[in-house]
């Protein structure tokens, strides 16, 4: 049997930090599948909704980390209804801030009856490695599992609300801090942190690309893609094909518009020659057949200013809809 963690990319934080308290208590790696780590996650070369599908159907026992953000994911959604479907074994974990009376929740496809537990629940937390000790090789020394749960529970205690990325309708929003001083003073303490992240060269001019306009649709939409499915390095070249692949899923898994698969490799040689993506490996004849987003950019891309995630959500929402072979496709959107 292996531990499934469904959970929103958003969240991976959280999802980290139990892989952490399942490694440190003898959990194999080989029998945890987390997706937000590829040490954890999908096979190269294989597509990750068939994959995904193949390991819900030899039933793993499956923790849904639950949040705002996992309820708002369409991923999520049919990864929760698949294994429903089939009937695995289950545990709610529910992230600090989620609010279990959300009708998302209430009327969710698991049972809000069955006793799930907030994730810095420290006594909860061992009566569910007590639980998992019923099928895997869970350490019996009590010394070291009190340990490695209040190191995760101390760990836990270090991730701010503010870290946890919302979205509208996918694209991640901030979430507004709570002032504990003047509350007259919040205003510009934010406007103070957003210009010191603009201050980067090329983090400055990607932010400015795409607030002037001077990006198209098919560009906003590769940057959503990535935000959502969490991909590192993206496929080019001869590989080009492969990443399309996966682009199709995931614009019919999310019946958005085919804008970005059909103009893929196009799109990366924009932002090639922006300056936005850096090659991550290369060829045996030294071609690139992978790039990434320029460091200075992907270190802030799940923390992007409020105006610029609402230039992105605008495109997101135009090509939210159902899924065509052949959708129309428009650059004007201002």
């Amino acid at each position: 049997m292996k531990i499934f963690i469904s959970h929103s990319s958003k969240n991976q934080n959280y999802g980290n930090l139990l892989v952490g308290l399942l490694r440190g208590l003898g959990v194999k790696e080989n029998e945890i599948i987390f997706t937000s780590n590829v040490a954890y996650g999908i096979p190269v070369a294989q597509n990750i909704f068939n994959w995904l599908k193949s390991q819900i159907e030899e039933k793993p026992f499956v923790i849904y980390l639950l949040s705002k953000e996992y309820y708002e994911s369409v991923a999520c959604l049919n990864e929760m209804g698949a294994a429903w479907i089939v009937e695995n074994e289950h545990a709610a974990i529910f992230i600090p801030n989620f609010d279990l009376s959300s009708k998302e929740f209430q009327n969710g496809a698991l049972d809000p009856r069955e006793i799930g537990f907030k994730i810095n629940d420290e006594d909860r937390v061992l009566s569910f490695i007590q639980m998992l000790s019923k099928n895997f090789d869970i350490t019996s020394s009590a010394v070291l599992i009190s340990q490695n749960v209040k190191k995760f529970i101390k760990e836990l205690e270090q991730i701010s609300p503010d870290k946890i990325i919302t979205a509208k309708p996918i694209i991640p929003q901030k979430k507004v801090e709570v002032a504990t001083t003047n509350p007259s003073m919040l205003s510009t303490e934010r406007t103070e942190k957003a210009n010191s992240k603009d201050s980067g060269d090329l983090y400055s001019k990607f932010l400015k690309t795409i607030r002037n306009r001077k990006v198209k649709e098919d560009e906003l939409l590769l940057l959503h893609y990535i935000i959502e499915t969490g991909r590192a390095n993206l496929m080019m070249g001869w590989q080009a094909d492969k990443e399309i692949s996966k682009i199709i899923e995931w614009e019919k898994i999310h019946d958005i518009k085919n804008v970005l698969s059909q103009n893929y490799e196009s799109v990366i040689q924009r932002f090639e020659l922006r300056g936005f993506t850096i090659v991550s490996a290369l060829t045996s004849s030294n071609r690139p057949k992978e790039v990434k987003l320029n460091q200075d950019i992907s270190t802030e891309i799940l923390d992007l200013p409020s105006d610029v995630i609402e230039i992105i959500n605008k495109v997101v929402e135009k090509n939210y809809f159902q899924y065509h072979d052949d959708p129309e496709i428009n650059d004007n959107w201002d």
